[in-house]
Formats: C-alpha cells, structure tokens, sequence
C-alpha cells in the first residue's frame, strides 16, 4: 500500500477540483431521481415523504415492470464487452490499467443506472452511485495534475466519499467513510483531504440537494431507559446484521448474467410492484420503510415489513441489478429496532419504540457495513441527532460490533476465546 501523501499546494488544488466534480455529480443524480420518480409516480420524495404512498397500485407495478426493463438492458449492455466496470475500491487501488483508467462513459451510464432503479422503486441504495462518479472524476483529476501514486489513490477515495457526501448532505459522514473504509488511515493530512473534499461537494450539491435531514426522528436523550434500549438493540440485532453482510456478498457474487437478467431482473421488479400493493413502504432504497417505524408503525405490519423488506433487497441484487446496501440496512435496522420496542412495550407498558428504532438502525447499519464510525456519523447526519443522543448511539454501534467481531473471530480460528491470563 502506497505511504500517506503529505499536503501539498497541488494536493489542495486537486481537493478543490474534485469536490467541486463530485459535488456537481451529486447534484446530477438528485436531479435525474426526483425526475425519473415524478415521471413514475407524479412526485418526488422530499425530507419526510416518500412518492410511493399516495399513488394507485396499478402505476405502482407498471413502473417498476417498465424502470426494471430499461436498466436490465443497460446493464446487459454494459457488461457485454470488455473491460468491465470498475468498483469504487477498485479504482481507488489503482493497481491495473483499467482499473487506474476505467472506461469513463461506461461508468457513469453504471452509475445513472442505478439512480434510475432507485428512481423507479427498486429495493436497492443509490448511494454506490455517487461514489463510482466520484471515483472516477477523481481519477481523471488526479491523472492531469500529475500525482503521485500514494497522492492518487488518497484523492480518488476522497472523491468517491464525497460523491456520498453530496447526495446526502453528510460531510462528516463522508471524511468518515474515506478515512475509515476506503483508506484505513488516519493520518492528520488524509483527514484535511477528507473533509475539505466532502465539505465542498456538498455545498456545490445543495444546487438539487435539500439540506433538511433525510428523517424526521425525535432528539434521543442519554436517560437509563434508552442506553439499556441501546444495549438490547446492539446485542440482538448483531447477529442478523451480519448474517445480511454475509448473505448479500454472496448473493452479489451469484447475481444474474447474461439473458438470465434480461428475464430475472424485470421480474424482481414486478414482485417488488406485486409487494407494493399490500405495503408501498417496502418500496425503494429504504426512507419510506424507516420514516414509517420512526412515525410508529403497527407491530404486527414491522414484522412483515421487515421480512419482506429484505427479500426484496436480496432478490433485486440476486437479479443482477448494481446497488448498494447502505440505506436498504439502514431501513432493515430501523424497523427490526422499532419491532424490538414493540415487544419491550408488551412487559413494560409505556415504553417508546422510536429510540429503539434510531438504535437499530445504527447498530445494524455499523455491522452490515462493518464500519462502526461511519455508521455512528450517518446516523447523526441522517436524523440530526443532537449532542444528548451521541452516547446512547455509541453504546449501540459499540454493543452490536462487538458481538459480531467475537463471532467472526471465533468463526476464523475456530478455536473458543480462552480466559486471560
């Protein structure tokens, strides 16, 4: 792995050029989701409103039918020939050839796919997007200003990260997401890079990019009752998080190819339209199903919810289509927390699932991520938490990660974790 770069005057030039590309990329794709979800369902989602509730069910299915055919053949297209399109840790490796110069129309037709699949339904994130655009304007930046390796690879998973920064107003999160995935490092530079990166691809964003926060969440308060939530939540919700990161990759490695997605991909968006008919919240890439446990939804409808919703997930990718699972956790973990306060509610009357929602949220999306910093960030970002809710957060990204690292270990030496010495 190429040494940390040290701040240079051509550093922060290229800081500057790619916040302002990724930024204007953020903005791109807004636009083009809250466009193709008017064409769809006559709105768009806005802060604390999904599209999907207020339209008949019939248009429901016919645009996912639709939506789900049109990106099949761009995907089909798009993985024909060689070389194929490149991930975002790709290209921030930087290792080969193509994977230093990936076909650049290829990638950003890629990435539009994806946002027209959000656009249109499909139960899948729109958050891999972004950073592929990202990653790939970075590169080409990176190339002209003549960086060094160590430099490049700093500034291409910068720009990737504040791909995600502008679409979801989360600067922070996004420094978090470079220096803690992408780069492993933190190094004060990389972190200078990081965040002035981010910080600017988010201010160019708000060109489309509401800076409302994407839920609306009641402020969590450091009481006893929710950091004992926040320690339940962690510790049950660990080992389904999981089980989901594990089940995904392996689904991901399996997906459909070839003429098999041109049938099975449009089909999974016909289930999902078939689904949406009974529960409209199972539909996109998770806000409309974690906005309704944050408002409370009924128990027994969570519980359905939840199941369905991560079929969905996985038959979507299973099918072939390209997407990510950052948003589609976070809804998974929002609902499976809100389920949890239920039950709690049952043996101590007056207990308020919302906490336990926020709570299940972060603790899934930490392990489903493997990332527990960035997940503790998006969370906050997400919901506007203030300082009181950090620590009952914490706890719960803290309890969950714990709980799912003991199993890996133990699963990796296969061996039980003797006492210490």
């Amino acid at each position: 792995m190429p040494a940390a770069p040290v701040l240079r005057p051509r550093l922060l030039l290229a800081m500057v050029l790619i916040g302002v590309a990724s930024g204007l990329g953020g903005a791109a794709m807004s636009w083009t989701l809250h466009a193709v979800q008017h064409l769809c369902f006559g709105t768009a989602a806005s802060p604390y409103t999904d599209p999907y509730s207020e339209v008949g069910g019939p248009r429901r299915v016919l645009a996912l039918l639709i939506v789900g055919t049109v990106v099949s053949l761009l995907w089909w297209l798009l993985r024909r020939p060689q070389p194929p399109v490149q991930s975002v840790k790709g290209m921030v490796a930087g290792d080969t050839p193509v994977r230093r110069r990936p076909p650049m129309l290829r990638g950003i037709v890629n990435s539009f796919a994806q946002v027209i699949a959000v656009g249109g339904g499909a139960s899948i994130g729109r958050e891999v997007a972004p950073r592929e655009i990202g990653a790939l304007f970075a590169g080409r930046i990176g190339d002209a200003l003549g960086l060094d390796p160590a430099q490049r690879r700093t500034m291409v998973a910068c720009g990737a990260a504040a791909g995600l920064a502008a679409v979801y107003h989360v600067p922070l999160a996004g420094a978090g997401f470079a220096l803690e995935i992408l780069l492993a490092s933190f190094t004060l530079d990389c972190a200078v890079l990081a965040l002035g990166t981010c910080a600017l691809a988010t201010i160019v964003a708000r060109l489309t990019v509401s800076p409302l926060p994407f839920y609306r969440v009641e402020a969590l308060e450091g009481s006893w009752p929710v950091l004992l939530a926040a320690v339940a939540v962690g510790l049950v919700l660990a080992l389904p998080a999981l089980g989901f990161r594990r089940v995904v990759a392996r689904v991901q490695s399996r997906r459909l190819t070839g003429w098999r997605q041109l049938l099975g991909l449009p089909l999974a968006f016909l289930l999902t339209g078939a689904v949406s008919l009974a529960l409209p919240q199972a539909l996109g890439n998770g806000l409309a199903a974690a906005q309704w446990a944050y408002d409370g939804g009924a128990p027994g409808t969570a519980a359905v919810l939840l199941g369905v919703k991560a079929l969905l997930i996985l038959a979507t990718l299973g099918a072939g289509a390209v997407g990510g699972t950052l948003t589609p956790g976070f809804s998974l973990g929002a609902v499976a927390g809100a389920l949890l306060g239920d039950l709690a509610a049952l043996a101590l009357p007056g207990t308020d699932p919302t906490p336990w929602a926020l709570l299940g949220a972060a603790a899934f999306l930490a392990v489903s991520m493997n990332a527990p910093l960035t997940a503790i960030l998006l969370t906050i970002g997400f919901t506007d938490q203030p300082a009181s809710a950090f620590l009952p957060i914490v706890l719960a990204v803290a309890v969950s990660c714990a709980c799912a690292r003991l199993v890996t270990t133990r699963a990796e030496t296969g061996t039980e974790t003797g006492p210490r010495p």
